[in-house]
């Protein structure tokens, strides 16, 4: 329950930092640093032409090698020891009136702070990227998810309540740096009264209420729809998924960026499971692995069967502990045997449930027996997998316990790369 959270703290810093080069989709940064080389914090590290990664601590790099990442993959990493003085920890820093910015400024600082927007923990994508892309639309619009995308997480949520200050002038931030015609911010109906919101169309500020509990109701087709329905006669410009949608994690990184010229080098994470003796929200350090988090946090009560990784419906489980904190994770969950269902994968019973639940009215069966057996499948049939929001209720319905999901997803992917090849 997000009541049950009074504030955040500070995790204790880490002895030893793994920061993977890959922190969002199809982006590999280069490594700007070499071994026994001495770094500070905030210094830059890595970069690609779209991102930048710094050094979460002061320190020492011991080796640059390939390790696990919290989504699964192996991936080139940067290890530091840590050692010495931080240059912004524990230091007065000096606010910045961003108002006087000009956007060119502000989108160099959001670039050169290594800002990539986590609207999707899946599929995170450099925010410098998309302002590129968006700044050649006729309109622009941000759209601003203010909880989580899946109701099995409370990370945005609780980043909301504690942040929203910062949170509402980031996302005017970046409304100045495309020159928008207007901000939506969606959050729950209740928050909205409590907070006594209202619409202020003079500078283009709307507030659309919605039933976060009701799960797909964060994803772009569903923000998309919920606006259409409810607040598209009153506002004066339109959305569409050419648009930016952006969650509480990524403006409060561009409020610090920005007002503090702070680089992305901690994150806000949701501890939990049965496997602690309790839940907390920490502000941790970036590439702080989930083996020293434990023992700061007391170590296990029982042992963990699975950790997930933002959230038991999108996110990922993973088995090791040695994986990095990153830019994209949001939530741990650390569950014991006791709390697992029944994982063996069995065949397909036809029973079309996975159809008739699909939000975007896929056939995830069809598309799973191409990836299994490579059956003739027509190009266009395969193109629909592009229209997946990776919700991931075809794989909670399906009795057979088939990775459905992730098969489309692969062929979104290869899909997807063959698409922009041809553009």
């Amino acid at each position: 329950m997000i009541s049950n959270y009074k504030f955040t703290e500070n995790a204790f810093l880490p002895r030893t930092v793994v920061i993977p080069l890959v922190q969002e989709k199809d982006s590999i940064c280069v490594p700007v640093v070499k071994p026994e080389e001495v770094v500070k914090e905030g210094q830059l590290i890595a970069r690609s032409d779209y991102s930048e990664i710094h050094s979460s601590v002061p320190g020492t790099v011991k080796d640059i090698c390939h390790l696990r990442c919290p989504d699964g993959r192996i991936e080139k990493s940067i290890i530091i020891q840590t050692h010495g003085s931080f240059d912004y920890l524990g230091k007065k820093i000096n606010a910045e009136p961003w108002e006087t910015l000009s956007p060119a400024s502000i989108e160099k600082k959001l670039l050169d702070k290594g800002i990539i927007n986590t609207f999707s923990c899946f599929k995170p994508v450099s925010l410098s990227e998309q302002i590129k892309t968006i700044q050649r639309n006729k309109t622009r619009a941000i759209i601003v998810r203010l909880f989580d995308e899946d109701t099995l997480r409370i990370s945005d949520s609780l980043l909301t309540k504690f942040y929203y200050e910062q949170i509402y002038k980031g996302a005017k931030i970046l409304a100045k740096t495309i020159e928008a015609d207007g901000i939506i911010f969606v959050m729950s109906n209740k928050e909205i009264e409590e907070r006594s919101l209202e619409n202020d169309e003079k500078q283009g500020i709307y507030y659309l209420g919605t039933k976060i509990k009701k799960y797909t109701n964060g994803f772009k087709r569903e923000l998309i729809s919920l606006f259409d329905k409810t607040l598209k006669k009153n506002c004066k410009f339109g959305i569409s998924r050419k648009d930016i949608f952006i969650d509480s994690y990524t403006l409060l990184d561009i409020y610090n960026a920005v007002v503090y010229g702070l680089p992305v080098m901690s994150r806000c994470i949701n501890v939990t499971g049965n496997c602690l003796a309790s839940s907390c929200f920490l502000n941790i350090r970036l590439g702080f692995t989930l083996k020293e988090l434990i023992n700061q946090l007391g170590g296990f009560i029982k042992q963990p069967g699975s950790i997930i990784i933002n959230g038991r419906i999108c996110g990922t489980a993973v088995t090791s502990l040695d994986i990095p904190i990153t830019k994209y994770v949001k939530s741990v969950e650390f569950l014991s045997n006791a709390n697992l269902t029944d994982s063996q994968v069995y065949s397909c019973i036809k029973c079309g449930a996975c159809r008739t639940s699909c939000p975007v009215h896929l056939a995830p069966d069809i598309l799973f027996s191409y990836v299994l057996k490579k059956s003739d499948i027509p190009q266009a049939f395969l193109n629909t997998a592009t229209m997946c929001i990776n919700c991931g209720i075809c794989n909670t319905v399906c009795q057979a316990r088939i990775p459905l999901c992730q098969a489309i997803t692969m062929i979104k992917y290869k899909t997807e790369q063959i698409n922009e090849k041809q553009e």
